[in-house]
């Protein structure tokens, strides 16, 4: 899904700024390799205010983004981490249902069924390309000018 691709992209930038000047590239993966998506934004957010400052207008741009990437990143949760399937009372042919269970300390054992559609799932799909749009054109601007 895009939003592991997201990952990626948010992980490169960090890379980009940890390694600038005569800083090895490694040096970067080897601290967002273990880092969630949430860490790897929250890190990113922090290094761009580190190195930029916080009037910079990557930053606010950054700021700007983040929301969407987070919800983007819910979505996507939502799809992954749930069981799908048909609805056998149904008469819409695109009809689903989301089963998630939970446990939780205050709740015990919970299941939700959610019914959803074809249009949910492509709603959710264009959120995360869309997120994943986003943060493809903040990376531009952590592109090192080709050599000539």
């Amino acid at each position: 899904m895009k939003i592991n691709i997201s990952n990626e992209v948010l992980a490169e930038i960090i890379g980009k700024i940890v390694t600038a000047g005569s800083r090895r590239y490694e040096l970067g993966t080897i601290m967002t390799a273990e880092l969630s998506f949430r860490q790897l934004v929250s890190t990113l957010s922090s290094l761009l205010l580190f190195a930029l400052g916080k009037d910079n207008d990557y930053v606010a741009q950054f700021e700007r983004v983040k929301p969407l990437l987070f919800k983007a990143e819910q979505e996507r949760n939502t799809v992954v981490h749930s069981v799908w399937g048909a609805q056998s009372s149904s008469t819409e042919p695109h009809a689903i249902i989301r089963i998630k269970a939970t446990a939780k300390h205050k709740k015990g054992l919970r299941t939700d069924f959610v019914n959803m559609g074809l249009e949910d799932l492509c709603r959710i799909t264009d959120l995360i390309g869309e997120a994943y749009k986003e943060l493809c054109l903040f990376e531009l601007h952590f592109q090192e000018e080709a050599e000539t």
